[in-house]
């Protein structure tokens, strides 16, 4: 019987299909729900320091600067959690959550081992083939090596159609 879902929620995803699958089968099953976010570098928004070829710039204002931005960073990933366990508590599903800095892969696999997780629920950025490759896959790494069960939470045609509106009003805004 599931009791305990693990939910891996990324920042920088616009859609809300990770988190109301989640909540829809928490209160189908009378689960609770545990929301992991995890810092990493490659997550957009990460604040990094500046570098000069291969050597970063440190110095005390470049490290400051890095320091407050980092912080400011993992707030805005506590109040994006502390958000969504609110919504999560009001549609009547127990939640909590935490936020942790790691590889993706490995430390939903050791939450949800360590939590006692009976399924995990991971997003699907959608990559294949080359990009899959070189950028790895977080849902491919928890599918062979969770301790319990894995729901991949793919996006509709719809909001991957959206998604891709979206980024190309970024890129004509960017350049």
């Amino acid at each position: 019987m599931t009791k305990k879902i693990l939910v891996a929620v990324d920042i920088s995803e616009r859609d809300r299909s990770v988190l109301n699958t989640a909540v829809s089968l928490a209160k189908s099953m009378e689960a609770s729900l545990m929301l992991l976010h995890i810092l990493t570098e490659d997550e957009a928004g990460y604040p990094i320091l500046p570098t000069y070829a291969y050597y970063p710039l440190i110095n005390d204002r470049n490290y400051e600067l890095y320091q407050q931005k980092l912080e400011e960073y993992k707030q805005w990933g506590i109040d994006f959690l502390q958000n969504l366990t609110e919504e999560a508590i009001a549609a009547g599903v127990k939640t909590e959550y935490t936020q942790l800095t790691g590889n993706p892969g490995r430390t939903i696999c050791e939450i949800a081992d360590n939590w006692s997780a009976d399924l995990i629920l991971v997003g699907s950025r959608g990559l294949k083939g080359l990009k899959e490759i070189f950028l790895g896959s977080v849902s491919n790494y928890v599918t062979h090596y969770a301790p319990c069960s894995v729901l991949i939470v793919r996006r509709t045609k719809e909001e991957r159609d959206n998604l891709d509106a979206a980024g190309a009003t970024e890129r004509q805004n960017v350049y």
